[in-house]
C-alpha cells in the first residue's frame, strides 16, 4: 500500500558530501509562507517521501499546490519514474523521495493553502499551511 512516509516545506533542500556519500538536508522547516507583502511573491521547498509503491513497474507522481479558493498555483504535471532494477529490494518497501524548488511563487491573498500529492492518479494526501504576511 502506497502511503506518505514524509512531507516537510521548507527555505530549501541541500545536498552536502559525506563520507557515506550525498545526504541531503533539509534547511528552515516552515509552519508558515511568509512573503514580505501580500500580494508578493515568496520562495520554498518541498520534501516528499512516498513509500510502498510497486517498484518493479512505472510509477506516475504529481504535486500541486492550491490557494484556499483551489485555483492550481503550481502544479508538476505528471512525472514518470522508475526505480533501476539494483535499487530495488525483494523483500523492502520501495521508497523515494521527491524535492520540489519553487522560486518567486505569485502569493494574491493571505488564507490557508494546500498541497496535494498524487501517485498514480490516487491522491496520497493533502498538507496544508498557512500564508500570512511577513516582516
Amino acid at each position: 500500500m502506497e502511503y506518505i512516509s514524509s512531507f516537510t516545506y521548507c527555505d530549501t533542500i541541500q545536498t552536502q558530501m559525506t563520507p557515506q556519500g550525498p545526504q541531503q538536508q533539509i534547511i528552515r522547516p516552515l509552519q508558515s509562507l511568509t512573503p514580505i507583502a501580500i500580494p508578493g511573491n515568496f520562495s520554498f521547498a518541498i520534501a516528499c517521501s512516498i513509500t510502498g509503491f510497486n517498484a518493479s513497474k512505472e510509477n506516475e507522481v504529481q504535486i500541486i499546490f492550491s490557494d484556499s479558493n483551489n485555483n492550481v498555483l503550481y502544479d508538476t504535471g505528471k512525472v514518470k519514474f522508475q526505480l533501476p532494477p539494483e535499487q530495488i529490494k525483494e523483500n523492502e518497501s520501495a521508497s523515494i523521495q521527491f524535492n520540489i524548488d519553487i522560486r518567486n511563487l505569485i502569493f494574491r491573498a493571505i488564507g490557508l493553502y494546500s498541497t496535494k500529492v498524487m501517485l498514480n492518479n490516487k491522491e496520497l494526501g493533502e498538507y496544508k499551511i498557512q500564508v500570512i504576511a511577513g516582516e
